[in-house]
């Protein structure tokens, strides 16, 4: 008898193969508890290398022992004649069947049920446009140092971007969903506060140098799971991650759009993880800045778009976000500036990162956007909104693009784009908290004051702790000269009023207290920074018009006169005494209508 003749006596191969049949199922349910019980990812690893190590000892002792009716016994002292080897090797076989079964029956419980295999389960209830709604969570940081909550952030910040690029997909906007973070309340009563049917929510653990990475798409009405997976990967696999679970997502939800289409809109735009990672840390950084107002928070952020931009200079996402930073401090209106650059400088820098966002866009809706953004601040108002219509019919759900159109419709005069944008902001505003305020915030200048407190003072309702709605709906009670709506509101956001010079000023110049409004102003003149915003606000409720006018001559003569036109968003500017402004209308073809009036303008004061 040869070698591999007593092998197969032995049943060694028999051995073999039943062991590796039950270390396959034993592995597969170690990774499937894992998943469940969020266990760390060094378990299944440390299962699969005790498996593979405990096959030699399995092996040699198959060879070297065998089963007889009185018990285990070497082999060399088994009589050949009395051997039950024959016996054994059946009793193996049925093992090994059984063992075959469980591990099918494993497969198709893992398929149908746990659906965490890669795809996304197929939903057999068509999805209407209603259901196709989503908030995108902030994903949990289970890392065992605690230091991967930048990347968590990051990471469904993107998720949600992307989702929001999609035309069919409405998704609550980040300040309203990452609001939930670390929240108590159960997923039905987040998303029935959001507005939304779904609710994606997900968690980072990092350990050895990989990363496990969970994510779960959840119906809130009966708390299905329509989608989940769990990623364990290296860090350099991040960016496929995203790109697949923003997919599955969208394919869950049963998007229309051409399934070619929709892949390449989920491409993140970059293919170096280290570009793509500066970036997650400026989303994140950007969150955490909106969450605190802390300007640092601001200017962290921006270095690392510029990093991110740095490493991949074709990165045309990054491009623009670092455009945009510098197209806010070029707005005085905004608050003022945070740099000691001159506002040329301020213009270079923004023209040179706009440039780079066009010259790298992906697409030419991307590429539009941008073109919209440079148009807006080289005051080329009809191309800008040509511009941002093209970029918003392929993303209708881009509520900031709404708002950059609303605010280029306003410094055009343009009421048919206006309104445009408003309809969009107020229907999107029932569910996102971002729309819901820019709506608030514009709505008075067309004459819906009103109309505008009403949707406030409903938004609050659903947001009641939310300061930029209560700050907008008070503005928007006082010019619906609804003084006694807006004192009681005023008296719920004592900690908004105290942070906020403007907020106090109209509520004591609607109260006639011009004295008072004297006292924040001179109070705003003693601050450090350059507060030229709310001193022209609180200059105008006094009621001296020239010097409103003087202090922002500074912008007519510096060279960008995109900073002067910022003021065109204010009813009550008037851009008669500034004959370069006036050009620029003219040439524009725009005709501002008449200068409006404050109705809760302070008394004059001698």
């Amino acid at each position: 008898m040869n070698f591999f003749e007593e092998l197969k006596r032995r049943n060694v191969y028999k051995v073999t193969v039943a062991y590796i049949v039950t270390a396959w199922l034993v592995f597969q349910f170690t990774n499937t508890v894992t998943g469940v019980w969020d266990l760390p990812v060094w378990v299944p690893r440390l299962v699969f290398l005790f498996l593979l190590i405990g096959l030699v000892p399995t092996v040699i002792a198959s060879w070297a022992l065998e089963l007889t009716p009185e018990g285990i016994r070497l082999e060399k002292d088994v009589d050949r004649s009395k051997s039950v080897t024959g016996q054994t090797g059946r009793k193996l076989n049925y093992f090994t069947i059984g063992m075959l079964v469980l591990v099918i029956a494993g497969l198709v419980f893992e398929r149908v049920f746990l659906a965490d295999v890669g795809e996304a389960p197929a939903v057999v209830e068509t999805v209407t446009e209603a259901e196709r709604s989503v908030a995108v969570l902030p994903f949990s940081d289970f890392s065992e140092n605690q230091d991967q909550e930048w990347f968590a952030f990051g990471l469904a910040d993107e998720i949600l971007n992307v989702l929001a690029r999609t035309p069919d997909i409405l998704v609550a906007s980040r300040t309203s969903a990452f609001a939930y973070k670390d929240s108590d309340k159960d997923l039905q009563t987040v998303a029935e506060e959001l507005l939304v049917a779904h609710v994606l929510e997900g968690s980072i653990r990092a350990g050895d140098g990989r990363l496990r990475i969970t994510a779960q798409l959840i119906r809130a009405a009966d708390g299905f799971h329509l989608w989940s997976q769990t990623y364990d990967v290296d860090a350099e696999d991040i960016i496929g991650v995203q790109e697949d679970v923003s997919l599955k997502i969208a394919g869950a939800l049963q998007t229309t759009m051409d399934p070619e289409a929709l892949q390449d809109m989920m491409r993140v735009g970059t293919r170096s993880v280290r570009a793509y990672r500066a970036y997650l840390r400026a989303l994140a950084l950007r969150v955490r800045a909106l969450r605190t107002a802390e300007t640092g928070n601001y200017e962290s952020s921006y270095e690392q778009f510029e990093l991110a931009r740095s490493i991949d200079p074709k990165f045309a996402a990054a491009h623009r976000e670092a455009a945009k930073h510098w197209q806010i401090l070029l707005n005085p209106t905004r608050g003022g500036t945070s740099t000691d650059l001159a506002p040329a400088e301020i213009l270079e820098n923004f023209l040179a990162r706009i440039d780079l966002a066009i010259d790298t866009a992906k697409d030419p809706v991307e590429e539009s956007g941008s073109k919209a953004q440079k148009a807006v601040v080289q005051l080329r108002l009809r191309t800008a909104i040509r511009r941002f219509q093209t970029y918003l019919e392929a993303r209708p759900n881009d509520y900031r693009a709404w708002h950059e159109l609303l605010i280029v419709a306003q410094l055009a005069a343009d009421r048919e784009s206006a309104d445009e944008a408003l309809a969009a902001l107020k229907s999107g505003g029932e569910f996102d908290r971002f729309a819901a305020t820019t709506y608030i915030r514009t709505a008075y200048r067309f004459g819906a004051a009103s109309a505008a407190a009403d949707y406030g003072l409903a938004a609050l309702e659903r947001w009641p702790n939310d300061a930029g709605i209560a700050y907008q709906t008070h503005r928007s009670l006082l010019w619906a000269s609804r003084v006694d709506d807006a004192a009681r509101l005023f008296a719920r956001v004592k900690e908004i009023a105290a942070r906020s010079p403007v907020i106090r000023a109209r509520q004591v110049c609607s109260e006639g207290r011009s004295d008072d409004v004297l006292e924040i102003l001179e109070k705003l003149r003693a601050e450090e920074g350059d507060n030229v915003g709310a001193e022209w606000v609180i200059l105008k409720m006094l009621g001296r018009d020239q010097e409103s006018a003087e202090l922002v001559r500074r912008f007519e003569s510096n060279g960008v006169p995109f900073q002067l036109a910022s003021w065109l968003v204010f009813p009550t500017f008037d851009p008669a005494p500034f004959p370069t402004l006036m050009k620029m209308l003219e040439r524009e073809n725009v005709q501002r209508p008449p200068v409006g009036t404050i109705p809760f303008a302070c008394p004059t004061v001698d």
